[in-house]
C-alpha cells in the first residue's frame, strides 16, 4: 500500500491538471499513489489521463460539487496520509518529503501544512503568502484569518474518515472542515512553501457576494453551533463578524443588492462599531431608496 495518496479534484482543467502531474512526478519522495476525481469534466480530461504515462487511479462522476469530489476521494484513497492538490495548482519539488519528515515524527494524529508562493495563469512566480501561520491548537488564528488551505497540508487518513466535508457548501468546505479538525488536532506549520497556487480566471474562490456570504455563514455556524464558542474569545468573533459583514455588504454593493449591502452594513456596526460600515451604510441607504 502507498504511504501517501495525492488527491486531486477536477473541473474541465486539462491543461493545467497536466502541469500538476508533472509536479507530481517531479517530488523526491516517491511512495504515493495520485487519486483523481473528476467532477464532469467534458473538456478532455478523460483521454489526456489515458495518455499519460503516469500511475493514476482516476474516477469520473456526474457534477457535484468541489466538496462532493473530496469525499469521494477520501474514500478512495488508500495511503496512511492524504495530500491534496487542486488541478490547477503545483506541488514544491520537495514538498512531501518534507512534510513527511514532521508527520511521521509526532506521537500523535497533527496535520502539517505550509504556505504558498503564488503563480499566474503562465506559471510565472508572481508573489509569495505572507499571512502569518500558526503551529499548535489555532482555531481562535484560524478563525480569524484563512491561512490553511486545502492544497499543501498532510492529513492521517483515518482522521478525514470520520469527518467530511460539506456538500451543501459550494465554496469554503475546506475551511469549514480545518475549523472543525482545529478543535481536536494540533496544526503544524512548515516555514517554506509546500505548494504554488495559481490565479485565473477560472478560480471558484474569487470575491462575490454569494461567496463572501458563505464565508460569513461558515464562520457563524462554527462559532454558534459547532463549538467555536467555548474556544474563540467574543471579542475575537465579534471583530471577525464585523470585518466579514462589511466585506460582504462591499460585494452586495458591488453586485447592486442595496437591500442586502443595508442589513450586511448595519450587523458590521452592530458587531463592532467601525467607520467603514458607516460610510457603506449611508450608500446603501441612499442606493435602496433611488
Amino acid at each position: 500500500m502507498p504511504i501517501i495518496s495525492i488527491c486531486i479534484p477536477t473541473y474541465n482543467r486539462k491543461d493545467y491538471l497536466k502541469e500538476t502531474l508533472d509536479s507530481i512526478s517531479a517530488q523526491s519522495y516517491k511512495d504515493y499513489e495520485i487519486v483523481i476525481v473528476d467532477d464532469g469534466s467534458t473538456d478532455g480530461t478523460t483521454e489526456m489521463i489515458r495518455q499519460i504515462d503516469l500511475p493514476v487511479r482516476y474516477y469520473w462522476q456526474e457534477n457535484a460539487g468541489d466538496a462532493a469530489a473530496r469525499n469521494k476521494l477520501i474514500e478512495l484513497a488508500q495511503g496512511k496520509y492524504i495530500t491534496f492538490i487542486d488541478s490547477d495548482d503545483l506541488l514544491m519539488p520537495d514538498a512531501l518529503e518534507r512534510m513527511m519528515e514532521v508527520i511521521t515524527c509526532q506521537k500523535e494524529d497533527v496535520v502539517v501544512y505550509g504556505p504558498y508562493l503564488r503563480i499566474d495563469e503562465k506559471g510565472n512566480i508572481c508573489g509569495r503568502c505572507r499571512r502569518r501561520l500558526h503551529s499548535g491548537y489555532v482555531t481562535k488564528y484560524l478563525f480569524q484569518d484563512i491561512f490553511i488551505h486545502s492544497c499543501g497540508s498532510m492529513f492521517p487518513r483515518r482522521i478525514l474518515q470520520h469527518e467530511a466535508f460539506d456538500t451543501s457548501l459550494k465554496v469554503c468546505s475546506d475551511y469549514d472542515l480545518w475549523l472543525r479538525l482545529s478543535l481536536k488536532y494540533r496544526f503544524i506549520a512548515l516555514p517554506e512553501p509546500t505548494f504554488k497556487r495559481r490565479r485565473h480566471s477560472g478560480n471558484i474562490s474569487r470575491g462575490s457576494f454569494a461567496n463572501c456570504k458563505t464565508e460569513l455563514d461558515v464562520l457563524k455556524n462554527f462559532y454558534y453551533t459547532g463549538g467555536g464558542k467555548e474556544v474563540v474569545p467574543k471579542g475575537v468573533a465579534m471583530k471577525r463578524f464585523s470585518r466579514e459583514s462589511y466585506r460582504t455588504g462591499r460585494c452586495a454593493m458591488r453586485e447592486k443588492l442595496y437591500e442586502q449591502a443595508y442589513e450586511l452594513f448595519i450587523e458590521s456596526i452592530r458587531q463592532r462599531p467601525n467607520f467603514k460600515a458607516v460610510i457603506g451604510l449611508m450608500r446603501a441607504a441612499i442606493k435602496k431608496n433611488d
